[in-house]
């Protein structure tokens, strides 16, 4: 539902329509019944106004408004990340010393389009590493590296039609956030309205920096010079972790906002966590052994973070609920008191799960 205003007009035929279609002059009926017909058209006509009501009502807390309202009412506030395009480096081919103008549209398999925003040239090899920006903002823009491209604009004189994505790939693409993490960092701000660079503030400018960032955690005294270190992810256990890509903006952003403190930001090596299972006979099926892995991974979208320590017998109670599964085992390690233990450089998240 959203809030409408009609026009007068819409409005006079409204009104008009529902007390024709209830009072009928030429029916034997008595005369108070016209009582219930102005009762009817009343009520209805309250009962819309009253459902605006609610509904804007809603909007002024930021837990119940809808998205669109949340972030008109809130955006002065914390800012609402868009989506991001990603960008990257491929390698183009071709005669020796022929340029390279802007412009050029490249195609990966996947049918998304690159576009080149500066010209270039090859050099004395005929060889050139180009950047190019995906069209459309997303992860679906994220190429890897040795993945192949094709020309599907004009193809300049001397240019090979087809590239290779190269370096690092295509990269730092990522999905705008959604109402339910926009809303998450609008009541961080609210509970935590003064940022003075204090314990989570910079993990907080971190998650404000880009929707690439689904999670940043901080740690103090970091290398021989006590730096903070800032680590960030994207991604979660259920979808899938991945490492940040665009960590200068990030850095910038916090740069820009908190006090002079030395501080490092990183994206954690993610660390797969492989553990063993096995249900009870009665119950071992796909679906409870899809459902044991679920829980899994929404048990470690709570705990995990850089240094954490993940055990067996966490993830056999995560998995146990008592009526659908009564009973399971799981092994870490090869044993059921295994520890998957991670640094504060290192990230862990459910890989694979092996059904004994």
């Amino acid at each position: 539902m959203s809030f409408r205003r009609d026009s007068l007009a819409v409005l006079l035929d409204r009104v008009y329509v529902n007390y024709t279609s209830l009072f009928r002059p030429f029916d034997k009926t008595p005369r108070q019944n016209l009582l219930k017909v102005f009762a009817s058209v009343d009520a209805g006509i309250y009962h819309q106004l009253l459902g605006d009501l609610d509904f804007l009502a809603k909007q002024i807390f930021p837990d119940t408004a809808e998205g669109e309202y949340l972030r008109e009412h809130w955006s002065n506030k914390t800012a609402p990340l868009y989506a991001i395009a990603a960008s990257g480096e491929v390698t183009v081919t071709g005669k020796t010393n022929k340029a390279i103008p802007s412009g050029v549209v490249f195609e990966a398999a996947s049918g998304e389009h690159y576009f080149l925003e500066k010209s270039y040239q090859l050099d004395a090899n005929g060889r050139a590493i180009i950047t190019v920006k995906a069209e459309n903002p997303g992860q679906q823009g994220n190429l890897a590296a040795g993945e192949k491209l094709s020309i599907i604009s004009a193809i300049p004189a001397g240019i090979d039609s087809e590239a290779v994505a190269s370096g690092a790939g295509i990269v730092g693409g990522s999905d705008a956030e959604t109402d339910e993490e926009y809303l998450a960092r609008v009541l961080a701000t609210l509970r935590n309205p003064s940022r003075y660079g204090k314990q989570g503030d910079f993990a907080l400018w971190a998650r404000d920096a880009s929707a690439e960032v689904s999670a940043a955690w901080e740690f103090k005294n970091f290398g021989v010079f006590g730096a903070v270190l800032v680590q960030v992810i994207n991604g979660s256990q259920i979808d899938g972790v991945h490492p940040v890509d665009n960590l200068p903006e990030v850095r910038n952003y916090i740069s820009n906002n908190a006090p002079p403190v030395l501080f490092e930001v990183r994206t954690p090596d993610i660390k797969p966590i492989n553990p063993a299972a096995s249900l009870p006979s009665l119950e071992d099926s796909q679906s409870n052994r899809e459902l044991a892995e679920n829980r899994m991974k929404m048990f470690m979208q709570l705990v995990a973070k850089p240094g954490a320590k993940v055990t067996a017998g966490a993830l056999r109670l995560a998995v146990i609920d008592g009526v659908t599964i009564t009973d399971a085992t799981v092994k870490l390690g090869g044993s059921t008191v295994g520890i998957f233990t991670t640094t504060i450089l290192e990230y862990p998240y459910i890989g694979a799960v092996t059904w004994e």
